[in-house]
């Protein structure tokens, strides 16, 4: 590491290393010993008042003195004097605090440095760790670091000091030459002989650096190190990693060789198999069967109409028992721009992006060392921004297989490319029944024109026809059943000669493309001009839809003809004649087939249409998304919610149509108006929306600017970022001069949430009236009830529970009016935990019906908030067990939403059941984690329930010993937040494995 440090010119409090103020370089006197203990207990709490009596605790923890009082306030006096004017210490209700006027305090500096460099590429990074690094001189609080209401933080700032070592060396490694990388692991190893990572890189630079069997040896040294001091065996990662050295793995010269730990798979099994049956891909089916045990990526390569996406989900469904993880299908047929690739596939795998991490990262370590299938379909338009990211996911996630379908391949090393033939068919001058009927070409005419026109089958009277369509159509599945639809409206003999005419004609006067290429579009093409003028142009605009539509959506995009004849006439017949399909009867849903849609798309910018349809299409999901956002607080909340899952496709679509034609208020409003339905289903997505909607020039001259930057602001909030969502709620309430409230309610939400969770609790509870006040003036009832129940889980968090339940009444009150289940799931959990220490049964009630009715709405957010604490009581009623098979449940719900902010809240109930079961070392190595992130005494978090895990931790470290119990705190807080939550989940299944 760099030997020099940067000379600050500011004032600055120095507590890494000893307690110093430093100016201009040089150190000031801060006073007699018990002055520099009562700032090491100030700069400790720095983010909170710390009481009189809790003062006087730490300078005298076991008899205080008479004149402790008058003491105490003498060596706050003398510490005003020395650290003025750039720090002061104020005094109000809740006791002494610290706080900045113009000077820095140097962990501050360090911890930001941290965050920063995860949002940089490696090279950036190492130096940014490095400066990070460079502040410590010794350790934090010096001679203060053991003392009562010090030792804590002395102990978080060190284990933080631990991974940003982690992080540093395994940045360098991945920036290039590893050489001089070895002598500083060999220092680390031997300085934290227990810690994995350090053994992990060490061999990883050996081996890069041609030293083979000097990896192997520290492999040995550290087995033999775990044996002997704990009775271990090398963990799975590094086991996996001395095979691949031993088998001279050429995958790990990669500079971004995937050493990390396993970590959670996607499970997302969809339904594979089409309700049409499955003819003539018997042969081609075995073949990519096969062929997926063998090769990571596999690309169905034809023509449009060949058959590949129903071959690609039949392969999936043929195969899925040997992906113990399950299979994703990316369908990419509705992306219309590039840019949404990993957007779109981030939805498909329910994943959000996370903390300090690109949404491509997010994906990449979603995916790592899984055994999974990912089926991209319809790639074809999308391959220039898809292909180099299915190469990272290919270098990065070793057991992952993809089949993707394409018109034509990916262009990767190592692409197995299955070219897609048409079905089988007889020879040209075969044209009697017995001859033509067992070949799949005819099979499938016949059974698509059965369906058309019941009663149709094949006879040697009509069989001369039945040959003259499919020589034409060339065997191609889609072209086959557009024929086999047009049988509604003519006979076979009319339709063989029609075709003849029409597809001979037209292939001599287009040349270049694919044969069977131009075959199909002259098909469509044809079947498009059957069409009456008024038909032809409600087709061309629902091509313009995003995955699917309903009927209102398409005589909103498709007005009326000059007969005045709405769409919805016209759909039947589209729907007849094969142009469009049914999805779902009941709703009823429609969407356009791929080559269809893309045929229509062409149609519209010839007429030049398309910018008209375009906006129709924006103006209707605008407004659908500002009638969602009011129809979310009432009676019909399930209902919403589910209208607006299906067509986000839709709204994702119109939102990048108002980006792209700078359209800044409805972009906002779109966001505006989705952020409840998105917050409560845990989309966060909606927050990178609201990102770049807060860019577009003009945005900010519009009133919902606010609340967009809320949005913003509540991203970061999940993300677990809290500076960063304070930072920009701030922004956003600046917009109103920083005095008014918003009209929204959000920003002062968000500042409640972040400023509780970092311990600012008086801030927290001030901005929380703040929202109230808000939501009343709003007159909103499901805004009223969100706050109360806010202000109730507050005050129950700080040990008022007597209030809480008031609040919660209140809640229920509000609830009532509003109508909405996610008003009534608010209400019930507020209850539920203001019962908890008084009625653990009552409270069990409430939070069991707030997780029910939240499910019935859709609301995933307050299901698994309500989860969290059903289980936490089920713990308390001794059924230890099934609470944790509960919260492997919640734990992956936070971890593909990316919302960490509720992830460590509910690893921290986590924590309790596993020391009361008794897994002493797993629970030391969570808490190091716990307390890394600053979440190990975060509110909201019952007074009670606090106390009792910090005792049950002090009663940790005896039971393990101080040596084993700080390595164990110390493996955990150097553990990222993905590796953590594969950790606990291995826990949750080894302990539940024989329940």
């Amino acid at each position: 590491m760099r030997e020099t440090v940067q000379v600050s010119t500011e004032t600055e409090l120095v507590m890494l290393g000893g307690l110093a103020l430093r100016h201009d370089g040089e150190n000031r006197h801060l006073g007699g010993p018990k002055a520099q203990h009562v700032l090491s207990v100030l700069l400790a709490h720095r983010r909170n008042s710390m009481s009189i009596d809790r003062l006087i605790d730490a300078l005298w923890p076991n008899q205080p003195p008479r004149s402790a009082t008058a003491t105490l306030q003498t060596q706050i006096s003398r510490l005003r004097s020395i650290l003025a004017p750039a720090f002061t210490i104020t005094l109000d209700a809740a006791g002494y605090r610290l706080n900045t006027v113009t000077g820095r305090i140097d962990a501050d500096r360090f911890e930001a440095l941290v965050a920063r460099s995860r949002t940089l590429d490696d090279a950036a990074s190492v130096a940014a760790l490095e400066s990070a690094l460079d502040l410590w001189q010794g350790p934090a609080f010096g001679p203060f670091a053991d003392a009562p209401h010090v030792r804590s933080e002395a102990v978080r700032l060190e284990e933080l000091r631990l991974v940003a070592i982690d992080e540093w060396a395994t940045a360098r490694i991945a920036t290039g030459d590893p050489a001089p990388m070895i002598g500083e692991l060999e220092s680390l190893v031997s300085l934290h002989p227990l810690r994995e990572c350090y053994w992990r890189l060490l061999m990883l630079a050996l081996y890069r650096t041609g030293r083979q069997a000097e990896a192997l040896r520290r492999a040995d040294q550290f087995r033999t190190i775990l044996v002997e001091d704990l009775g271990l065996d090398l963990s799975p990662t590094l086991r996996d990693l001395e095979a691949r050295i031993l088998a001279d793995d050429p995958s790990l010269m990669a500079t971004h060789a995937p050493i990390h730990e396993h970590r959670p798979p996607t499970v997302s099994v969809r339904q594979l198999l089409g309700a049409t049956s499955f003819i003539g891909r018997h042969l081609d089916l075995a073949t990519l069967s096969h062929a997926l045990a063998d090769h990571t990526l596999i690309t169905v390569t034809g023509p449009g109409g060949v058959g590949k996406t129903r071959l690609a989900l039949r392969v999936a469904a043929e195969t899925i028992e040997a992906f113990g993880d399950g299979v994703t299908v990316v369908e990419f047929a509705p992306l219309r721009h590039p840019a949404g690739v990993a957007q779109v596939m981030a939805h498909a795998l329910d994943i959000q992006q996370r903390q300090f991490r690109t949404l491509e990262s997010t994906i990449e370590e979603h995916l790592a060392l899984t055994s999974s299938l990912l089926v991209l379909d319809n790639c074809e338009h999308v391959t220039e921004t898809l292909a180099p990211l299915v190469d990272r996911l290919r270098s990065a996630c070793p057991a992952l297989r993809i089949l993707a379908t394409s018109r034509e391949p990916l262009g990767l090393p190592g692409e197995y490319v299955d070219v897609l033939a048409p079905l089988d068919q007889p020879r040209p001058d075969a044209d009697h029944s017995d001859e033509i009927g067992r070949f799949a070409a005819v099979e499938l005419f016949v059974a698509r024109a059965a369906t058309a026109t019941p009663g149709f089958v094949l006879t040697d009277e009509n069989a001369a026809a039945v040959a003259e369509i499919y020589r034409r159509l060339d065997g191609l599945p889609l072209g086959l059943e557009l024929a086999a639809a047009r049988l509604r409206t003519m006979g076979i003999d009319a339709l063989a000669r029609r075709l003849h005419e029409r597809i001979d004609v037209l292939g001599q006067t287009q040349r270049g493309a694919d044969k069977r290429q131009r075959t199909l579009h002259h098909l469509v093409e044809w079947s498009y001009e059957l069409l009456d003028p008024a038909e032809q142009a409600v087709f061309e605009q629902l091509s313009l839809f995003a995955g699917g539509f309903d009927l209102s959506a398409a005589e909103a995009v498709c007005p009326a003809d000059s007969e005045q004849t709405s769409a919805v006439a016209h759909l039947a017949s589209l729907v007849d004649k094969s142009m469009v399909l049914l999805v779902d009867p009941l709703l009823p849903r429609y969407r356009l087939l791929e080559p269809l849609r893309e045929f229509g798309l062409d149609r519209l910018r010839e007429r030049k249409t398309l910018e008209a349809t375009e906006g129709r299409h924006l103006v209707w999901f605008r407004d659908l998304a500002e009638r969602g956002a009011v129809g979310l607080d009432g009676h019909d909340e399930a209902d919403w919610s589910a209208a607006l899952d299906r067509d986000f496709d839709n709204f994702r679509s119109a939102h990048l149509t108002a980006l792209r034609r700078g359209d800044a208020a409805s972009a906002l409003r779109i966001v505006a108006s989705l952020r409840e339905f998105a917050f409560r289903r845990i989309r966060y997505e909606i927050t990178s929306w609201a990102d770049a909607s807060t860019s577009i020039p003009g945005a900010r001259d519009h009133a919902e600017l606010p609340t967009v930057l809320g949005v913003s602001a509540y991203g970061r909030f999940v993300r677990g970022d809290m500076e960063a969502a304070v930072g920009l709620a701030h922004d956003a309430l600046d917009e109103k001069n920083g005095t008014a409230l918003s009209t929204s309610g959000l920003p002062e939400r968000v500042l409640g949430n972040a400023l509780f969770y970092m311990h600012r609790t008086d801030e927290a509870l001030r901005w929380m009236d703040r929202m109230l006040l808000s939501a009343q003036r709003s007159g909103s009832n499901g805004r009223i009830t969100h706050a109360l129940y806010m202000r109730s889980v507050a005050q129950t968090s700080v040990g008022n529970g007597i209030r809480g339940a008031v609040l919660a009444g209140e809640a229920r009150a509000a609830a009532d009016t509003a109508g909405s289940p996610t008003a009534h799931a608010q209400a019930d959990y507020a209850l539920g935990l203001a019962l908890e220490s008084t009625d653990p049964n009552e409270a069990l009630a409430h939070l069991e019906r707030s997780s029910s009715v939240a499910a019935t709405a859709g609301n995933r957010w307050i299901e698994a908030f309500s989860l969290t604490e059903v289980h936490w009581l089920q713990a308390r009623q001794g059924e230890h067990l099934m609470a944790l098979v509960g919260y492997g449940i919640v734990v992956d719900i936070w971890y593909r939403g990316g919302d960490w902010a509720n992830q460590w809240l509910s690893l921290r109930r986590v924590l309790g059941l596993l020391i009361d079961l008794g897994v002493f070392e797993a629970s030391a190595v969570l808490h190091g984690s716990l307390t890394a992130v600053g979440a190990a005494h975060a509110l909201p978090f019952e007074p009670a329930d606090a106390e009792r895990l910090a005792e049950e931790i002090g009663q940790l470290r005896s039971l393990l010993g101080p040596a084993a119990f700080a390595e164990a705190v110390r493996q955990g807080a150097s553990m990222r937040d993905s590796e953590i939550v594969t950790f606990v989940k291995q826990q949750i299944a080894m302990l539940t494995a024989t329940a």
